[in-house]
This record gives structure tokens, C-alpha cells and sequence, in this order.
């Protein structure tokens, strides 16, 4: 008996012996076909590779590169889930390994499953804090949930990856979440970031879609220079980019830089890139530019390249409007009509021209129609408040200016309209300073609110309030002769003897061109009202 079990034992460690030797072979037979399969990978044989990986897994099923690498194969292929499986199992083979955790999580993100692949980037992270590419993995989840604090751990992120290694993307992101929570101080700066580290390379940030975008966002946040560069770069790798375009030039007109919005514009056209919305904008340019006569073929050429807007031929017929041809703007809205007959604003474009020639009947007539089709148009309203203002009934015209403003409590030209009102009848002072002061709040720059501002502050012998608005008045538009005239009699009320004869002279010197600058007011009047729905 003995004898027998002493044969056993001899056995089982002879077995034993064999095993332990059977390890280093199979650790070594892996190795080998592990080498193999990296260099076939490297040569770009990825057939040979991945046969060498997966022999490899023959002999040690646990073999973490050859499930890593099979992996990638798979990805390329776009058998996502074959690498899911390569992936998951090299995880599973070594648990304390960040790189695999990290390819683990990015197949989870991109087969849709974000928070069981954030899990795997926090571990990844956490085994190892330095590793750039799970950290932007890491940010892109947060960034897609798109609440503050969800921008905010993204921008954290994003830092942190940018720190260990510039990347033009991350910089892009950083910018970008920067303008989503509205920091518009930090996207100056991140932006700047981005540009220093886009500029010596070529990547896929710097595509024309991707700068494009960026371009459109910086300009929203009034960023204007940036946007500039973004929107030009854009425009430099893709010319037929027609919306870059308008958008570059539309930074230029924000920045009061006109020649450069036509420069622009028309450099698109010289290529051979005129659609609608470039022809459009060009009409725009002209116009503020004082050349009408260019500006109305411009606009003509938009309408021929999209003959179905109705915004164009309402923005043609105001045009023709403000370039004295009221007459022309009636027939071509008359045409219009017959296409657009439930249009407000062609209604109102005519009843505008109409107004414009004196028509008062026939303006009221289009006027109603168009509150009939849009109740809450606002411009209408103020329109017909106009027509009872130009024959003296004020007192019908401030019911209809306030009708407008209930329809559009925002519209600056509106408040400013009830305060001529009520001035022209003595009506209460405090109120008229009230709508008056709403009309500046709404628009810094609508001039004619500030020097009735300042006429009123004279009635009531505020001579510094009256002062500084009409200072204001002087340095947003040098050319308005009644704002010295005011000044000089402010002046001389505070003693201020050799101001007030300044005034006075450049009052003088510019009082010949009153009767323009009644028509300018006006015509300034009517352009925000008709620039309303646009």
C-alpha cells in the first residue's frame, strides 16, 4: 500500500515539476508572438498582426498588449464591439493599469454609454493624474452635459490636459466653454492660447468648419477682434464659405469699420461667391456708406438669387424708400403682394412709402392691414401715430406710440416718440424725462433722445444735466447744429463764457445745414422703426 502511494506522489510532483516549467514557456511563447504582432502593426500588416496577437491569447488568455492591440484593430475595422470585448478583457487582466482603463472607457464613449465610461476615465485618472488624453476624455463627457457646473469641471479638465501637453483642440474647448458660461475675459485669454498653438501646425481644429464656428460664437459674445481672425482664417481655408463671409463683414459694420465690410463682400463677388445673403449685406454696406445708387442693384441681385425671400423685397422696398424713390418701392411692392399677400411687413413697407409721399390715407389703409395680419407689430403702430403727429393731433398719436410700446416695450425710437409728443403739447415733465431716459437705456446711441434730454434739462434750468447730455450728443454725431446752440446757452448760464461762444460759432458755422439735419432725424427715425423686423 505504501508502495502505491509513494508512486502517486511521485506523480503528482513530476506533474507539478512539468507545470511550473509549462509557465515561463507560455509566458515566452506570448512574448514572442507579441513582438511579432507590434512590428507587423508597425509596418502597417495589420492582417499578420492581428494573427500574431491572438496566438498569443492562445497561450496566456490574460495577455494585456494583445488584447489592447486586437482591440485597436477592431476599432479601426468598426467592430466595436469585438473591441469592446479586447478591451474589457485587458482591464479585467490588469486592473491597475490606467492605459487600459482609458481605452476601455473610450469604446464606452463612443458606443453611447457616457457615464459607464466616465467611471473608467475617473479610475484611469486616478491610477495615474498625468495622462492627457483621459483627461480630455474625461472633459468631453462633462462639456456634452452642458449645465454650468458640468462646463465648469470640463474647464478644470481641460486645464489640467493642457498643462501636461499644448493641444490645439484643448485650447479651442477651453475658449469655447468659456463663452458658454459667458467668462467673455477668460475666452480672451483662452483664446489667445489657442491661437499661439494652432499657428505652427496644421490639425483637425483648424479645419474651416471648426474656425468658422468659432468665429460665429466670438462675434455673439462681441469679441469682435477675435472673431476677425477666427472668421478670416475660415475664409483663407475655404473662400466659398459664403457665410463666413457675411459674418466677417457683419464684424466689421459692429466695429463701424465700413469699407472694410465692403472690401470684404465684394472681394467674395469678384470670386464668384454671390448668393443671396452676400448681395444682401453688400446693399447694406452701400447704403450706410451714402451710395444708394449702388446699393439698390446690390439688392436687386440678392432678390434674383432668391426670389422667395420676403425679407429681401421688404428690405428692397425700404431701400428705395430711404433713397427717395418711394414711388419705385410702391410698385415693386404692389408685385410683391401678389406673392406675399398675408406679408405684415410688405403691408407696412408700403404703407411706409406711402407716408413718405404724403399719402396719408392710403399709408393708414396699408398700415391697419399689416396690425390686422400681426397685431403686436409695433412700427405700425408708431407709423399711424406719425401720420397724426405730421398734422399737429398729438394727443391721438401718444395712444398709438404706447399701443406700439406695449406690442415691443424695447423699441428706444418708441419712447422717444411719445416724449416729442408730449413735449410739443407741455405735457408733465417728469413723465417725458421718464420715457426719455428709457429711450437712451435701450439705445446709447439714438441721438435725438439725448438732445431732447437735454432741451428738457434746460426748461427746467438743470444747466449741468443739461451739459453733460448734450456733450454726449456732440461726441456721437459732431454735425448737429442745435446741440451747440443748446450748449452755448448752457454755457453761458454756468459761466462758462469762452465754451458757449465755441458753441456758438460751430452753431453758426453748421446752422446752413439745419433743414438736412431735420431730415437726417427723420430719416433716422424711420430706419430703426423699418429696421424692426428684420
Amino acid at each position: 500500500m505504501s508502495g502505491a502511494v509513494n508512486r502517486i506522489t511521485r506523480t503528482l510532483l513530476w506533474i507539478t515539476c512539468l507545470f511550473l516549467t509549462y509557465i515561463p514557456v507560455q509566458a515566452q511563447q506570448a512574448k514572442q508572438f507579441v513582438e511579432e504582432g507590434l512590428a507587423a502593426f508597425d509596418r502597417g500588416d495589420t492582417n499578420t498582426a492581428r494573427d500574431a496577437f491572438e496566438k498569443a491569447l492562445s497561450v496566456k488568455k490574460d495577455e494585456v498588449t494583445a488584447h489592447t492591440y486586437l482591440g485597436i484593430i477592431a476599432d479601426r475595422a468598426g467592430d466595436l464591439k469585438e473591441a469592446e470585448r479586447h478591451f474589457a478583457a485587458a482591464v479585467k487582466a490588469d486592473p491597475t493599469s490606467a492605459s487600459a482603463r482609458n481605452n476601455y472607457g473610450a469604446i464606452l464613449m463612443r458606443t453611447g454609454r457616457q457615464n459607464l465610461a466616465a467611471i473608467e476615465f475617473e479610475k484611469s485618472i486616478k491610477l495615474d493624474p498625468d495622462q492627457a488624453n483621459a483627461l480630455v476624455n474625461l472633459a468631453q463627457i462633462r462639456f456634452a452635459g452642458g449645465a454650468p457646473g458640468d462646463l465648469r469641471s470640463s474647464a478644470e479638465l481641460f486645464k489640467r490636459a493642457l498643462a501636461l501637453k499644448p493641444d490645439v483642440e484643448v485650447a479651442r474647448a477651453l475658449t469655447v466653454i468659456s463663452l458658454r458660461l459667458k467668462d467673455y475675459s477668460a475666452a480672451s485669454t483662452y483664446y489667445q492660447n489657442y491661437k499661439a498653438v494652432s499657428a505652427p501646425t496644421e490639425t483637425p481644429a483648424l479645419a474651416p468648419a471648426a474656425r468658422a464656428e468659432l468665429g460665429t460664437a466670438l462675434f455673439e459674445a462681441g469679441l469682435l477682434k477675435e472673431a476677425e481672425a477666427e472668421l478670416s482664417a475660415a475664409i483663407n481655408l475655404n473662400p466659398t464659405d459664403a457665410e463666413s463671409v457675411v459674418r466677417l463683414a457683419r464684424v466689421y459694420l459692429a466695429r463701424k469699420e465700413i469699407p472694410a465690410a465692403g472690401r470684404t463682400l465684394e472681394a467674395s463677388v469678384a470670386r464668384g461667391n454671390d448668393p443671396a445673403p452676400v448681395y444682401a449685406l453688400l446693399a447694406d454696406v452701400y447704403e450706410q456708406s451714402g451710395h444708394p445708387e449702388n446699393a439698390i442693384p446690390a439688392m436687386r441681385l440678392a432678390i434674383q438669387r432668391d426670389p422667395q425671400s420676403e425679407k429681401y423685397r421688404f428690405a428692397y422696398a425700404v431701400l428705395l424708400t430711404n433713397s427717395n424713390a418711394p414711388g419705385a418701392a410702391i410698385i415693386r411692392l404692389e408685385e410683391s403682394l401678389q406673392s406675399f399677400p398675408s406679408s405684415s411687413r410688405l403691408w407696412f413697407a408700403l404703407g411706409f412709402a406711402n407716408f413718405k409721399l404724403d399719402k396719408n390715407e392710403e399709408a393708414e389703409r396699408a398700415l391697419r392691414k399689416a396690425i390686422d395680419l400681426d397685431p403686436n407689430f409695433s412700427p405700425a403702430f408708431a407709423y399711424l401715430g406719425l401720420i397724426r403727429a405730421r398734422t399737429g393731433a398729438y394727443g391721438e398719436a401718444i395712444p398709438l406710440y404706447e399701443k406700439a410700446i406695449r406690442a415691443d416695450p424695447k423699441l428706444a425710437v418708441i419712447h422717444h416718440l411719445i416724449a416729442d409728443a408730449m413735449l410739443k403739447q407741455n405735457g408733465d415733465p417728469r413723465t417725458i424725462e421718464t420715457h426719455l431716459r428709457q429711450s437712451v437705456e435701450l439705445d446709447p446711441t439714438f441721438t435725438p433722445s439725448r438732445l431732447s434730454l437735454g432741451k428738457l434739462f434746460m426748461r427746467s434750468q438743470r444747466w449741468a444735466d443739461a451739459v453733460s447730455e448734450l456733450e454726449q450728443v456732440v461726441k456721437l454725431d459732431p454735425s448737429v447744429p442745435e446741440t451747440y446752440y443748446q450748449l452755448g446757452l448752457a454755457y453761458g448760464r454756468l459761466k462758462r463764457a469762452e465754451d458757449a461762444q465755441s458753441a456758438m460759432a460751430t452753431f453758426k458755422r453748421l446752422s446752413d445745414v439745419e433743414k438736412k439735419h431735420e431730415d437726417e432725424e427723420l430719416r433716422e427715425v424711420v430706419k430703426r422703426l423699418s429696421n424692426v423686423r428684420f
